[in-house]
């Protein structure tokens, strides 16, 4: 059984601040590479596809988090896993969790034109936000799977495995 501590931690380094830098990227994504990034249609269109992306990304981490979600006591953690399990859900949970992408992804965008306006905002977004947002996802999930590799790991472990 795996301590409520190392659960939480485990869960925000899997999943809440790769989730946050997923966002991110989409908004920051569309608004440097849109033009007219103003317009309610080109936000909703670039929504769309950010949500899509999000949605087929989230199947690869289904496992780790299915495992951590078994071994843990803590509701919230239990709860969420359960709620982002996308492979066999039925079609209203999935449709649910896309819209929820869908609209967090329609914030970060919002939220970014409001953060870095006109030109001179898309310039900054054009330059090093995305870097550094890739580099906290790739920092963030080194760091959860260094925490409890071995719990996590679709490897099986060997070392019970005698040679004769």
């Amino acid at each position: 059984m795996m301590t409520n501590r190392r659960a939480t931690l485990i869960f925000i380094f899997l999943f809440i601040i790769p989730y946050i830098a997923a966002q991110l990227m989409i908004g920051i994504a569309y608004n440097a590479l849109v033009w007219h990034s103003d317009s309610l249609w080109r936000t909703l269109v670039g929504s769309f596809v950010g949500a899509v992306i999000l949605y087929f990304a989230k199947i690869p981490l289904e496992h780790p988090l299915r495992i951590l979600g078994k071994y843990t006591t803590v509701q919230f953690i239990h709860y969420s896993v359960r709620f982002f399990m996308l492979q066999s859900a039925k079609w209203w949970k999935q449709a649910l969790n896309f819209v929820i992408d869908f609209a967090i992804a329609i914030a970060s965008t919002y939220l970014l034109r409001e953060i870095f306006p006109g030109a001179a905002g898309k310039s900054i977004l054009m330059g090093t936000p995305m870097g550094w947002t890739i580099a906290l996802l790739f920092i963030s999930l080194c760091i959860g799977a260094y925490i409890d590799f071995d719990a996590l790991s679709v490897i099986p472990n060997t070392t019970d495995i005698e040679n004769d």
